[in-house]
């Protein structure tokens, strides 16, 4: 990964604290949002419970001072009649107000048809029924007014004769719509409902829209897990009747005025609304912060890291290619200036070591020439005073290896170091000095050399194996010798092949046996990691391929002295 890439990386991780932060205030905000929303559905759901039980507790008192009137204790049907026509005046929202007997059969009675006529008996009312069974004040459940026709609710109490006996039931019809329109205002919305049911799950009252929703029944799974509560709570719950996800605060009937069911829902969408719009205004802020902090941090990373890093890097590269007077040139007091300029100091300290190396190696290669000389010169001295022919062809061979060697060396002097031979140059001189001292009438060896730099051990090796090869071919070609020497590389291997037109003789043996020549040759051939190959028949051709280990030079194309390179 490089430098600019962990740069962005890295102002990448350093927004991983504030991403944590905000989601961790979100949570706090959202847990702390959840329990006012669930707080505020069961406040309004208790405020509308009161407002039940006020209704509730003033139809009670009303009722009970009815029970108390002789006119209705002595059934008396006109005085009675008069009434409850005063008291469905004064209350509009009463749908019907009337008195039964103990058989369910009204014998006083007004509503707002206010028409002439005995209403239809209610003895087979819940309210009645409950009333008369218990004694007490009953809230009924849902119901049609059989003569208005309208959705109603009642309440009922029951009043005793002179003889304080049981004597009837005192009722009241409460419209359904005229309590709607009364409790119906701009608080209740879509997103916030408020829903009164009885105690068989009916809708009684549900706003906004009641008249869409009166008299259907509850939503079982919601009835079953609200009805049978014990205490006043709070559910989050999808509604079947419109689809909306709201969190809903409720009185079961167990605690609730009359054993209705109150309950009042908020919409999640509309109570988190808020929130989710700062969440994402959050989210969108931090993903453009992140977004502009990795784009200044790729630049700035560019400019100020690898800018500096890559000019480090290009300065070794050209040491690693041998140019040791490449420098960054870094100034400054900033850490990459400084390591620039230690760079630049360990730069000067490698040309300096270098140079004194250069000096310590070119004064070596020039004793070490010397000595070859001398033992050269020595050599050529004794062969002077032996007179055994065979003895003096020895020295006679032993001074060219030690010309070789001394030629190899001069080469490496001449090319101002010691990191590589032109080997085709060196290879055209060694045969030019072969031929010189061996063939008659200046003849020369034909050389055919293709460009080709070695290392020191290399060449020096390759050159021992030359002045066998070239010594033996024109020591064992004839009156006439023709040798040729090609110097061929391709595809990354080199092959030396000496070749002359006369035969090898029948017992020669390439395995070296032959002789001390061939043994060192094979040797060298063996140091140089190559391969030796002859042929025998109508002329004697010998080939050492290996594979140089020294950079070749695109830009070598001529020799020093300027001839063509055949």
């Amino acid at each position: 990964m490089s430098l600019s890439r962990r740069v962005v990386l890295l102002a990448g991780l350093t927004l991983l604290p504030v991403v944590a932060l905000q989601a961790v205030n979100e949570f706090a905000l959202r847990g702390a949002r959840e329990t006012e929303l669930r707080a505020s559905v069961a406040l309004q759901a208790q405020q509308v419970a009161a407002a039940q039980e006020r209704l509730t507790e003033g139809v009670r008192l009303m009722l009970t001072a009815l029970s108390e009137s002789k006119d209705i204790r002595n059934a008396e049907p006109t005085e009675c009649t008069a009434i409850l026509r005063a008291l469905r005046t004064a209350h509009p929202d009463f749908e019907a107000i009337g008195v039964a007997d103990r058989t369910g059969n009204v014998f006083c009675a007004a509503d707002r048809l206010d028409t002439a006529g005995p209403m239809p008996p209610v003895g087979d009312r819940f309210y009645f029924r409950e009333a008369m069974a218990t004694g007490r004040f009953t809230v009924g459940t849902y119901a049609v007014g059989r003569r208005t026709g309208v959705p109603s609710f009642h309440m009922a109490m029951p009043y005793r004769n002179p003889q304080g006996e049981t004597a009837g039931v005192i009722f009241v019809s409460i419209g359904l719509a005229r309590l709607a329109a009364e409790l119906n205002g701009p608080q209740w919305s879509l997103n916030r409902v408020m829903t009164v049911a009885d105690r068989d799950g009916t809708i009684l009252l549900r706003l906004p829209e009641a008249a869409r929703f009166v008299g259907q029944p509850f939503p079982e799974d919601i009835w079953r897990e609200t009805a049978r509560a014990s205490a006043p709570g709070t559910i989050d719950v999808t509604s079947p009747l419109d689809g909306v996800r709201r969190i809903v605060g409720y009185i079961p009937p167990a605690t609730s005025p009359g054993g209705l069911y109150i309950g009042v829902g908020l919409g999640r969408a509309e109570a988190f609304g808020p929130l989710d719009s700062a969440t994402m205004r959050g989210i969108v802020g931090i993903v453009a912060a992140a977004a502009a902090a990795m784009v200044l941090a790729w630049l700035f990373g560019r400019r100020l890291i690898a800018r500096p890093v890559n000019r480090i890097i290009a300065v070794t590269r050209r040491w690693r290619d041998g140019d040791l007077s490449a420098r960054t040139a870094m100034t400054g007091s900033t850490e990459f200036a400084q390591l620039g300029s230690a760079f630049d100091e360990l730069a000067d300290d490698l040309a300096r070591a270098f140079a004194y190396k250069d000096v310590l190696l070119r004064e070596l290669n020039h004793r070490i020439m010397n000595s070859l000389q001398t033992v050269s010169s020595l050599f050529k001295l004794q062969s002077r005073s032996v007179t055994d022919p065979e003895a003096r062809q020895q020295f006679d061979m032993a001074v060219g290896r030690v010309n070789s060697m001394a030629m190899a060396y001069r080469r490496m002097h001449a090319s101002g170091g010691i990191e590589s031979v032109d080997f085709a140059e060196f290879l055209r001189e060694l045969c030019h000095d072969l031929s010189q001292s061996m063939l008659p009438d200046g003849r020369e060896c034909a050389v055919v050399a293709d460009p080709l730099l070695l290392n020191p051990d290399q060449a020096m090796s390759l050159a021992l194996v030359v002045n066998e090869l070239v010594t033996n071919a024109i020591k064992h070609g004839g009156a006439d010798p023709e040798v040729v020497v090609a110097l061929a590389v391709a595809d990354g291997t080199c092959s030396l092949t000496v070749r002359n037109t006369t035969p090898l003789p029948p017992d020669f043996r390439v395995d070296g046996r032959s002789g001390f020549g061939m043994q060192m040759v094979g040797a060298m051939v063996r140091q140089l990691d190559g391969r030796l190959e002859h042929t025998a028949g109508g002329e004697a051709c010998f080939v050492v391929s290996f594979r140089p280990k020294a950079p070749q030079a695109t830009a070598l194309e001529t020799p020093h002295d300027g001839r063509p390179v055949a």
